[in-house]
C-alpha cells in the first residue's frame, strides 16, 4: 500500500497534509502549556523575592 501511495502522489499529498496540520496542532499546544509554565514560574520566583518565602 505504501509503494501505490508514493508512485500516486495526488493521493500522499492529502495524508501529509493531514499529518503536518497534526503535528502543527500538537506543537502549538505544547508552546502554549510551556509559555503558561515559564509564566507561573516567573511570578512564583517574584513573590517569593518580594513577598519573603520565611526561609
Amino acid at each position: 500500500m505504501l509503494q501505490y501511495l508514493l508512485h500516486t502522489p495526488i493521493l500522499l499529498v492529502p495524508i501529509l497534509v493531514l499529518v503536518a496540520a497534526l503535528i502543527f496542532a500538537v506543537l502549538k499546544k505544547l508552546l502554549k502549556a510551556a509559555v503558561i509554565l515559564l509564566i507561573a514560574g516567573g511570578l512564583y520566583v517574584l513573590l517569593m523575592r518580594y513577598l519573603g518565602g520565611g526561609m
